[in-house]
């Protein structure tokens, strides 16, 4: 491999983390927007705890990863980690309420093709944090 190939796919892996990590920032937005509406309109525990989980998650996303000091990276990106753990489990129970209530109703609903992507976007943020944080462990 030639050096000016081994720069190409350095920069294109460069903007790939960075539009990565562009959609974390977006889906702490809509984690927002959920919280607070989850929060206003919320009439159950579970609808209160998921609006406070989806604003404090929508703000761990935003960290300036990059710019911590080491010892505080460590402990904030432990906390990701977690709450991007925890987001699959609380984001399985939104949508199995989500059924419950529907079949309660008389309906059927389709696939969550929104929560799949949500879970997605909210895993990707931890490797893209970490390869960003140190490029090194991408070779």
């Amino acid at each position: 491999m030639s050096l000016p190939e081994l720069s190409d796919r350095n920069v294109s892996t460069v903007r790939g983390l960075r539009y990565a990590r562009f959609a974390g920032y977006v889906l702490a937005l809509l984690l927002w927007a959920l919280g607070v509406t989850a929060l206003i309109q919320g009439a159950g525990t579970f609808d209160m705890f998921k609006g406070v989980y989806f604003v404090v998650y929508g703000v761990v996303l935003c960290l300036p990863f990059q710019r911590i000091s080491d010892s505080t990276w460590r402990w904030t990106y432990g906390l990701l980690v977690g709450l991007s753990a925890l987001f699959v489990f609380v984001m399985i129970a939104v949508v199995m309420f989500a059924y419950m209530a529907a079949a309660e109703r008389g309906e059927r609903l389709g696939i969550p093709g929104f929560e799949g992507m949500l879970i997605f976007f909210a895993l990707l943020q931890v490797p893209v944090v970490l390869f960003q944080r140190k490029p090194d462990l991408l070779d």
